[in-house]
């Protein structure tokens, strides 16, 4: 199918909008130009040194395969089939995603996945990318754009567009012009919680330090660490503190106690720990809901600048991918109607992504405490149990998000179904049972003591209502 347009504006060339670019290009739009506030950047370099690996998901596969890109993207990622979980004074635990081969994400850095995709880009020449570029205003009625070169201050002459895309992420130009004045909801919550990237390097010979295949987990309660492989045998680590806690990170000689302390395997992985956390400002965790994506027929949000989410489910990038496909589908359904498929698309996808930005902050909680936690550990123990048991029937919640190209919306339906149904078979007991098989004497030891507690006074109140 083909989508009727002769051109389209897309604001942001990062993932999201580079991806969409491509996807309309290659289906009949004769030219799509991409405006793009940073200067080009490519390799390695164009990190920030501010960002979390990326996953490459199910969902994800799928939007790059529509693309013709897939093979390319994946040849610079790493197999990730499960988590490592790190805990002090305990041997490391590695909990597998699934099936190694099913059932495995593709981590990468954005770096990496920022050049393939604009070196991929270029190659179409219906694909115009315009770097360094300043969007001063947008009407939203006519779909006029006021624009700059930043370097020159030089106006821009940009083509009429059929309509604009507004891919600028969580501070989106696009998104403030098309609420102006309106009456829709909006909000931006921030996690009390920031971040900074600690870079674990190789060992010797290139040797990476760490499991090439787990997504590595440090949690600690009020603090955590993430890491995530590079090719190159480095790995990308991010430390997670309250903000709260900012003038310790800046205190001579603090940190780097803490972390032999707290991390006591990381802190001889990275050195000069404290340079490393102090080179660059803290970045935060934000979750950002718009109840309007659209304006009539002439302007649209995707990715970040529609629902910006935090990294804790993996799904950030593959959610947006999720917004090119379901944006493409409802453009070749709906011709050139576009407010019509505007609205078909929010419809579809904002159910889907309040779902999973509330699941990564949940998930945020769970990484956090969860691993210390032998009833978040039976639950987890048992869904995997059933999972193995029953492949085709029970499927855990993780599974169907970062697995399977259901909707968000529908993979969360479908397990509040399951589990409501599993309670009334005693779900809830198998979960007990594996707990107390997996925390042994010691937990029934308590539990008797609790019942014998509770039956001493019942007696007590029975023989005083007596």
């Amino acid at each position: 199918m083909t989508v009727k347009a002769e051109n389209v504006v897309i604001i942001g060339a990062g993932l999201v909008g580079t991806l969409m670019a491509m996807l309309l290009a290659q289906r009949g739009v004769r030219q799509v130009t991409i405006l793009e506030r940073q200067p080009e950047q490519l390799g390695e370099g164009a990190g920030n040194g501010r960002s979390f690996n990326l996953t490459v998901s199910k969902r994800g596969e799928a939007a790059l395969a529509q693309a013709g890109i897939l093979e390319t993207v994946l040849d610079k990622t790493l197999p990730i089939t499960g988590r490592m979980c790190h805990m002090p004074g305990e041997a490391d635990r590695r909990f597998l995603y699934g099936d190694r081969k099913k059932h495995v994400l593709h981590g990468v850095r954005r770096s990496d996945m920022n050049t393939v995709l604009l070196s991929e880009a270029k190659k179409h020449d219906n694909i115009d990318i315009r770097f360094n570029v300043d969007v001063l205003s947008l009407c939203k009625n006519t779909g006029q754009i006021e624009a700059r070169d930043a370097s020159s201050q030089e106006p821009l002459v940009l083509p009429d567009a059929d309509f604009i895309i507004g891919a600028d992420g969580a501070f989106s130009t696009v998104r403030k012009c098309l609420l102006d004045g309106e009456r829709f909801d909006y909000s931006q919550e921030f996690l009390r919680w920031g971040y900074r990237e600690v870079k674990i390097p190789p060992g010797p010979a290139g040797k990476p330090m760490l499991d090439q295949e787990s997504l590595h987990v440090w949690p600690r309660g009020d603090v955590m660490m993430f890491a995530l492989p590079n090719p190159d045998g480095s790995f990308t680590g991010n430390f997670i503190y309250p903000l709260h806690r900012e003038v310790e990170l800046h205190t001579d000689g603090f940190m780097t106690e803490f972390f032999r302390r707290e991390f006591p395997d990381v802190a001889p992985l990275v050195p000069k720990i404290e340079d490393s956390l102090r080179a660059l400002p803290a970045s935060n965790f934000q979750t950002i809901r718009t109840e309007k994506w659209y304006h009539g027929s002439k302007v649209v949000l995707l990715g970040d600048s529609a629902h910006g989410i935090i990294p804790f489910y993996g799904q950030g990038m593959n959610s947006g991918f999720d917004d090119c496909l379901t944006l493409l589908r409802c453009l070749e359904t709906c011709g050139a109607d576009y407010e019509q498929a505007f609205a078909q698309y929010q419809a579809e996808r904002k159910k889907s992504t309040d779902i999973i930005a509330d699941l990564s902050i949940a998930n945020f909680e769970e990484l956090r405490n969860g691993f210390r936690s032998p009833v978040a550990q039976a639950r987890r123990r048992t869904n995997n149990l059933l999972f193995t048991l029953f492949p085709r029937y029970w499927r855990p919640l993780h599974i169907l998000i970062s697995h399977t190209e259901m909707s968000y919306f529908d993979a969360m339906s479908h397990c509040r179904r399951r589990d409501k149904i599993a309670r009334i078979f005693g779900f809830d007991l198998l979960v007990l049972s594996i707990l107390l098989l997996s925390r042994g004497k010691d937990v029934t030891d308590l539990l008797t003591k609790k019942l014998r507690s509770q039956r001493a006074q019942n007696r007590k109140a029975r023989a005083t209502g007596a």
